[in-house]
């Protein structure tokens, strides 16, 4: 839902993979968080959008217990910031640029972070064919990883990430370089952890992705503007559905429906009306009676560049 109350309880922390309230983070004179809440939920996939700037990697990094905050309280499974270090086993993060070792084989670098988590023998054979048919490329567990191409990279990238089975992922645009085939492997994958209970959190530039997720919190100037669905982010926005009609005499309709209250901008025979209530659309159809007409929807896209101003 939208942030901005007064008046805020923290909620149950079971109930929530982060939560925090009164974040702020500033580097010398840099002030990049700022009194910034955050509330994201156990077992959804969760994009934090926003303009260049706006703090999400900060905030990334934060809840991986690599930044410290300057003041607020925030909480990652459970456990306070102060106390990252005993969830850190069931954390994943994958920055835009994960360091992998170029000399090392694909199954070497897949070793050494399983290595990391404390993951042995037969266990760590095991994840490390999991990972890999999850990103396809078990055939390429031999291949020096610095030949890889950069999608392959990313996709090793990953494989990375679930070695450990994190209950908390944190993906810093994961698809860059991805082509298609492997970007809607990813996503569902990122469903399947989610209704597993498991929480996946990702930065994204690429609205069409932020609109898969569950939800969307975005951020401005160090701030959380709004947390909510795509669909309720739109609303947030003020965007509406827009009614798109090719009528005879425009000007005289123009003006009956601006006398109703509508909002309505002209273009020759077209008219383009932004309708708040679906249920207003039949009406103004049989009204106006175009002799052709859309209904289009609003995009996230379209709620990023209105809140990003």
């Amino acid at each position: 839902m939208p942030m901005g109350a007064s008046h805020w309880q923290m909620p149950e922390k079971d109930e929530y993979a982060v939560i925090g309230r009164g974040i702020t983070k500033s580097f010398e004179s840099l002030h990049v968080l700022k009194g910034m809440s955050v509330n994201i939920p156990r077992g959804v996939t969760y994009c934090l959008l926003g303009p260049n700037g706006s703090g999400k990697t900060t905030l990334m990094r934060m809840i991986m217990g690599l930044v410290k905050k300057d003041s607020g309280e925030i909480y990652v499974l459970d456990e306070p910031l102060d106390r990252i270090s005993r969830v850190y086993s069931r954390l994943g993060y994958m920055p835009q640029q994960r360091p992998l070792y170029p000399d090392l084989t694909v199954e070497e670098n897949l070793e050494f972070y399983a290595g990391l988590y404390g993951i042995r023998g037969h266990k760590m054979a095991e994840k490390i064919a999991e990972v890999l048919q999850v990103v396809d490329l078990s055939q390429t567990r031999d291949r020096i990883t610095g030949m890889l191409s950069g999608g392959m990279y990313q996709r090793i990238s990953l494989a990375c990430t679930l070695i450990n089975s994190p209950d908390l992922l944190l993906l810093d645009e994961p698809t860059v370089g991805i082509d298609p085939v492997t970007k809607q492997s990813f996503w569902g994958y990122f469903r399947n952890l989610a209704a597993e209970g498991k929480t996946v959190i990702i930065t994204t530039h690429i609205m069409e992705e932020a609109e898969r997720c569950d939800m969307v919190g975005f951020m401005r100037d160090g701030r959380m503007l709004a947390e909510s669905s795509p669909d309720e982010l739109k609303k947030f926005a003020g965007l509406k559905k827009q009614l798109k009609m090719k009528v005879e005499d425009p000007e005289q309709k123009m003006a009956l429906l601006v006398k109703e209250g509508l909002e309505v901008r002209r273009d020759g025979d077209m008219l383009f009306v932004d309708i708040a209530e679906a249920s207003r659309i039949r009406e103004v159809l049989d009204r106006m009676k175009p002799t052709d007409f859309d209904v289009v929807e609003p995009t996230l896209e379209n709620a990023f560049l209105k809140l990003s101003v």
